[in-house]
């Protein structure tokens, strides 16, 4: 599985409406690439203190950074800065409640191709909103093979060798109510949460390739409330042939992992007759209840334990 590294120049940012950013000195810099999801306050760095120092992180200035800057000597402040944006890749600063930073810091930035940026916007709220912003961007990303759908709220994502009747399956789930988001290639993101999301390639979406139908517009056929843009994963479907040996009480409590994190995971083989859209749809209900703390198979496996112990009791056997 192919994991891709994702990126944004600070250019991109004065087009992100709800962040309200506006260039303030740079524009030959704006080109600079961010990797890095954080966001960091400088506080201590702008002493000179630089242990621990997020180097390759987005730095925003509040008013503590700013009233600090204002009690220093122009000549140090500037020194410090400019130590400070040497210790790595400072994509840009920016400076939050649309204060206006002062000729020393304009010109550390300046001596070190780094572009200053400004917002009305409190510290705060822009640090919250500009990371959930960088965590969407720059969050890991890798693709698989298989259909995501949200089924009773939850997402379910089906996967299975080629011609097992993906497609069929999610085709059968939406005709009864459910949304699909993805079909065929999903994309798959990591989250700060440690969470996993799944979205549709853009040139995808909305579109099913059904074999002996062809490729289907499901916001056409079933109208807008069949399709989403993204879903957060919650479980693993995987369709599999007939198999011998298989878990029949489902105690077994299998997981799958992508991108470093770990989702439940449940295989159902395919024969003829039967209705695997059903099928899913109980597997959906029973790890709720399991998320709740209900094990349908454990309680059932432990009342047959307790039987047969009492079984052997009353006739004298030792269990």
């Amino acid at each position: 599985m192919q994991q891709f590294t994702k990126s944004v120049i600070v250019s991109e940012l004065l087009q992100v409406k709800s962040l309200h950013l506006e260039l303030v000195c740079g524009k030959r810099y704006i080109n600079r690439e961010i990797t890095s999801p954080s966001v960091n306050r400088p506080g201590l760095a702008l002493c000179g203190h630089m242990d621990l120092f997020r180097a390759n992180s987005i730095q925003v200035f509040g008013r503590g950074e700013f009233a600090f800057c204002q009690k220093q000597k122009p000549s140090a402040l500037k020194a410090h800065i400019i130590k400070m944006l040497g210790k790595g890749h400072v994509p840009c600063i920016i400076m939050a409640a649309d204060l206006d930073p002062m000729p020393a810091i304009k010109k550390a930035c300046l001596a070190a191709d780094v572009p200053v940026l400004k917002t009305p916007m409190e510290s705060s709220a822009f640090v919250a909103a500009f990371s959930r912003f960088l965590d969407e961007k720059l969050s890991p990303l890798t693709h698989v093979h298989g259909v995501l759908l949200n089924v009773s709220g939850n997402g379910v994502l089906i996967r299975g060798e080629a011609g097992i009747g993906k497609s069929e399956c999610a085709l059968e789930l939406i005709k009864r109510g459910h949304i699909l988001v993805a079909d065929d290639i999903v994309e798959v993101q990591k989250r700060w949460g440690r969470y996993l999301v799944g979205s549709c390639p853009e040139m995808l979406k909305h579109y099913m390739e059904v074999r002996g139908l062809g490729i289907l517009d499901v916001e056409l056929l079933f109208g807008v409330r069949a399709t989403l843009d993204e879903m957060a994963i919650d479980m693993e479907v995987e369709l599999t042939p007939p198999v011998k040996n298989i878990d029949r009480l489902g105690v077994e409590q299998k997981t799958t992992e992508i991108l470093g994190i770990e989702i439940p995971s449940l295989s159902i083989p395919v024969t003829p007759g039967r209705n695997l859209a059903v099928l899913i749809e109980v597997a959906v209900l029973n790890q709720q209840l399991k998320q709740q703390g209900i094990f349908s198979a454990e309680q059932f496996s432990q009342k047959v334990l307790n039987r047969t112990t009492q079984g052997k009791k009353k006739n004298g056997t030792k269990a």
